[in-house]
């Protein structure tokens, strides 16, 4: 995949009309730090005793994973002027989008499942909370490839909605970090409500790392706004529409759906967002770029 060389500037410009610069220079470096991150947060409830997780979880896991090492890979490719392999790796997206939209509708699934049943006591009262989180997500990432595939020609904005699609990972990364902090430490049942404010914490973290980021170019920071707004929804379907008695009974609702079709629908939407994103460039400017 990888091309002979380095192209020169020109090549990236003919890649991305009209940019002068290549925004994020060590984005991959940050990226990759989530995999020690993710390792500490799971390690207690997933990594220490895997085959205890659902199936559904396992697939996650690892189709969120192989989702950083992309990202990773098109920031370093782009940087090194290895234009073929950044385009190759940008192809990939199309095939592990769909796995990364089905693999979460189908922790939905699990989670409702777990909510229903009752017998988890953590499940029982955080998982149609947890669940209206990961629905927003779900959505909300979708969006954002949309954006990525829509402004491909526009650097600044393609790298920034590329990148966003991660900040859905530091809420459940560094909500499971805060039990090590007294304020949220959890010892038994009875500090379960703790967990719950070390989920608005996080993503107070994370709305003030994006909004740092947009303030650092606003120029370009359009999908730091969008992504410190669509984190902003996910406490407020945490706390808010969570907890409603319409919600749970969709959540376990959605439980009971059969797979094939929950895989379907995930595929069909991939296929829609993938589809309308990439026709969102007009036909000429597609056919120029091409030629």
């Amino acid at each position: 995949m990888a091309c002979i060389g380095k192209p020169s500037q020109s090549g990236i410009m003919w890649l991305f009309p009209g940019e002068k610069s290549m925004p994020y220079r060590h984005a991959h470096y940050w990226l990759l730090l989530l995999f020690p991150l993710t390792g500490l947060a799971f390690w207690p409830n997933y990594f220490s005793n895997p085959g205890g997780a659902p199936l559904a979880f396992h697939v996650h896991g690892a189709i969120a994973s192989l989702w950083i090492v992309l990202l990773a890979l098109q920031s370093w490719s782009i940087h090194q002027r290895r234009i073929e392999l950044h385009r190759s790796v940008g192809y990939a997206s199309f095939a592990l989008f769909p796995l990364f939209t089905v693999g979460g509708l189908l922790v939905l699934q699990t989670m409702g499942a777990k909510f229903g049943d009752g017998l988890d006591p953590f499940y029982k009262i955080f998982g149609a909370r947890l669940g209206a989180i990961d629905a927003v997500a779900t959505v909300g990432i979708g969006y954002l490839f949309f954006m990525a595939l829509k402004t491909r020609r526009k650097v600044h904005l393609h790298a920034r909605y590329m990148l966003t699609t991660v900040f859905f990972l530091f809420s459940p990364i560094l909500s499971r970090l805060m039990p090590a902090l007294p304020p949220f430490t959890i010892t038994g049942p009875d500090d379960f409500n703790r967990f719950g404010y070390g989920v608005h914490a996080a993503n107070a973290l994370t709305i003030s790392l994006s909004l740092a980021l947009y303030l650092r170019a606003p120029k370009h920071g359009r999908p730091f706004l969008v992504i410190a707004a669509l984190i902003g929804l996910t406490s407020i379907g945490f706390e808010l529409v969570g907890r409603t008695g319409t919600w749970e009974s969709l959540f376990v609702a959605f439980a009971a759906v059969l797979i094939p079709i929950i895989v379907s629908i995930g595929l069909a939407a991939s296929a829609a967002v993938t589809w309308l994103g990439w026709n969102a460039v007009p036909a000429k400017r597609r056919a120029v770029a091409s030629a």
